[in-house]
């Protein structure tokens, strides 16, 4: 049975799952019907510094895979339609670039400020880490806020402390717009 995390709670994966190598993130929403928002995963992985080591460590919807092989963006989805996860991101850990010491998930609206939208259109929203091999999903955070101003969310973070990956279910959401978060990391 897969962990439940609450917002801010922590996991860590190296102590309890020691041979976990490659996952997926899947991340999830609905959104109120017919209203259409286009909603785009995207990943900073980040060193030690809180920095992208080079520009190509952004992975979104046009860089869908980062320079060392190691997370790989399946693609936008620009409808949210259907059931289950909406956007994948595939991760290898023993791949990551030696500088990567963080990945950081994000979640943002393309283009809702000008389209009037926000997270509060956006319900049953989530992210959960699968074990690639075994298909078994090993944790998951339903954020269970509505976020009624905010144009993206930072859904969670894996973090590597002392060797060991940590996720932290980040719940944040905010109006910044994604330009922001890349000058922030960039």
């Amino acid at each position: 049975m897969a962990i439940s995390l609450q917002k801010g709670g922590r996991f860590n994966l190296t102590k309890s799952e020691p041979a976990l190598k490659k996952i997926y993130i899947g991340l999830g929403w609905d959104t109120q019907p017919g209203s259409a928002l286009d909603l785009d995963a995207s990943v900073f992985m980040l060193n030690t510094s809180g920095k992208l080591p080079q520009d190509e460590f952004f992975i979104f919807y046009n860089n869908l895979k980062s320079p060392d092989g190691a997370v790989q963006h399946t693609g936008d989805n620009r409808t949210g339609i259907g059931e289950g996860d909406d956007e994948l991101i595939m991760a290898h850990l023993g791949l990551l670039d030696d500088r990567i010491g963080e990945i950081l998930v994000t979640v943002t609206m393309h283009e809702g400020v000008n389209k009037n939208q926000n997270f509060g259109m956006v319900h049953n929203a989530y992210i959960r880490l699968v074990d690639v091999d075994s298909n078994r999903e090993i944790l998951r955070y339903d954020l269970e806020h509505n976020y009624p101003t905010a144009t993206e969310v930072e859904f969670g973070r894996l973090k590597k402390e002392a060797s060991e990956w940590h996720f932290i279910a980040s719940g944040i959401g905010t109006n910044i717009g994604l330009q922001a978060y890349v000058d922030k990391y960039a």
